[in-house]
């Protein structure tokens, strides 16, 4: 029997959900996080203006403002 495997990356999915119910998120960098206010946490997806700044997926969240200071952060749901 043949087996194949998909492989399927929803890195931005989280982003993009928070995109459909607040579309003014679509034209800044952002970016579903841990809390900014407390400098912990990590990034868990971004849009792809903040792509373009090369944030990237699990780096920290301090990191992250490092690179774009006016990324905005939402919390995970």
């Amino acid at each position: 029997m043949d087996r194949g495997i998909l492989h399927c990356d929803c890195n931005n999915f989280f982003a993009s959900v928070e995109s459909i119910d607040h579309p003014e998120y679509r034209s800044v960098p952002m970016a579903v996080a841990g809390d900014p206010t407390q400098r912990h946490g990590i990034i868990l997806a971004k849009n792809e203006k903040a792509k373009q700044f090369g944030i990237q997926t699990a780096e920290t969240v301090w990191q992250a403002r490092r690179k774009c200071p006016d990324l905005l952060l939402i919390p995970p749901h």
